[in-house]
């Protein structure tokens, strides 16, 4: 039994890619529902908050140009600004280069996309988890099938791995294999002794055996410092065990970190081989994480997710008001972002082969210099690395 509502569109997942699309249906005239677990909007960050600035983010993802106010963070929604971006190899062989970006206060963010969505009559249910259930004619979102609301169109929001698409029918297939996923390990650490303006990457088995580690600054004495590791690269069940190390007796990082305070901790699994092998059905579409929107090469998804939530937000709401094909998403993100994505993917499984041992994966880097990493980083296969890549197959 159902509780007898329904919306045209129903966005399950309140973080930047659902409040995104929640605002773009809602901006085109129809009825939106938003659901989100969460209790309170934004609360908790699971997310280094690194943002590239707007005319890094248009090198990147030049596709993304039309959608360019995207990436004009208001200033009460950022944290510290950064111009410096240092990757350290396994070895300690260190390159930096010249990098523009916000370090976010994400839960600032997204409670002034919530507010904007309210004004615009979306109607938004926090601490109510949803899932979708299927009736003969017509689907339905809630916490329960008592409490779901007939929809349109769906909007899986909810981050990775899916409950709604899952449940909604869309299968996830390439991300059974443990190696595609990346598990994080983040604390927010204060009364730090590091660079302000200065992102810094770390690689190694020891510390991110299959990912890298970080610290990214918010301010001269805060950082969010974390590592994201995939399993198939250790025998190790303890990923925190790793973050310990590189906080406290890492050598080349426990001199700035061990004497610091840990405010918080957050622990969260990323996707990290791509998009789902399809985004969409005739019911449903799939943003952000949920949809494997992430860059493998630098784990960034912020900016990915608020294109594909306005993208299908926008092709929602045609499609309730004018039976636009949903197959249209997929289209435009594709546009948008699809080149990027991929290559950042091929890039990805390629390292694969290096990252398991840390002297091959120093001499990659040496070999790719400062150029070369800067263009990995950006979602960029440097040409000689083409080459290669083309030789061997990928």
């Amino acid at each position: 039994m159902r509780t007898g509502e329904k919306y045209h569109v129903v966005v399950v997942g309140a973080g930047p890619a659902g409040l995104h699309a929640a605002i773009a249906a809602a901006e085109q005239g129809v009825s939106v529902l938003l659901f989100d677990k969460k209790t309170t909007i934004g609360v908790p960050v699971k997310c280094g908050e690194f943002f590239p600035s707007k005319d890094v983010m248009l090198d990147l993802l030049p596709g993304t140009r039309q959608f360019s106010d995207l990436y004009d963070v208001p200033s009460n929604a950022i944290s510290n600004d950064c111009d410096t971006l240092r990757m350290y190899s396994p070895r300690g062989k260190r390159w930096e280069f010249s990098f523009d970006a916000r370090v976010l206060d994400r839960s600032t963010l997204e409670q002034l996309l919530a507010e904007k969505a309210h004004k615009l009559g979306v109607d938004i249910r926090l601490g109510r988890p949803a899932r979708v259930f299927r009736h003969s004619r017509q689907l339905s979102v809630g916490p329960t099938e008592s409490q779901s609301v007939a929809a349109d169109v769906i909007i899986a929001a909810d981050g990775f791995p899916s409950t709604t698409a899952s449940s909604g029918g869309i299968s996830s297939d390439q991300y059974v294999h443990p190696g595609n996923v990346a598990t994080n390990y983040q604390y927010l650490m204060e009364d730090l002794d590091i660079e302000p303006n200065v992102t810094e990457m770390y690689t190694g088995t020891s510390i991110a055996p299959g990912g890298y580690a970080w610290i990214i600054p918010k301010s001269g004495s805060s950082a969010n410092v974390g590592i994201g590791l995939r399993t198939t690269f250790t025998r190790s069940v303890k990923g925190r065990d790793f973050l310990d190390h590189f906080v406290r007796t890492y050598p080349p990082t426990a001199s700035k970190l061990c004497s610091g305070m840990t405010r918080t901790m957050a622990v969260d699994v990323l996707p990290v081989d791509g998009t789902v092998s399809t985004t969409y059905t005739d019911t449903m579409l799939m943003v952000g994480d949920s949809a494997g929107m992430v860059m493998p090469t630098n784990g960034g998804g912020i900016p990915t997710a608020m294109v594909s939530g306005r993208i299908a937000g926008e092709v929602a709401a045609q499609h309730v008001q004018s039976g636009t094909p949903l197959s249209q998403y997929e289209d435009r993100w594709k546009e948008a972002l699809g080149r990027e994505v991929t290559a950042s993917t091929r890039m990805r499984r390629f390292a694969d082969y290096f990252m398991v041992n840390d002297r091959l994966f120093d001499m990659a880097l040496r070999i790719l210099r400062t150029g070369g990493i800067k263009k990995v980083l950006t979602c960029k296969v440097p040409t000689g690395l083409r080459i290669l890549m083309w030789l061997l197959g990928y």
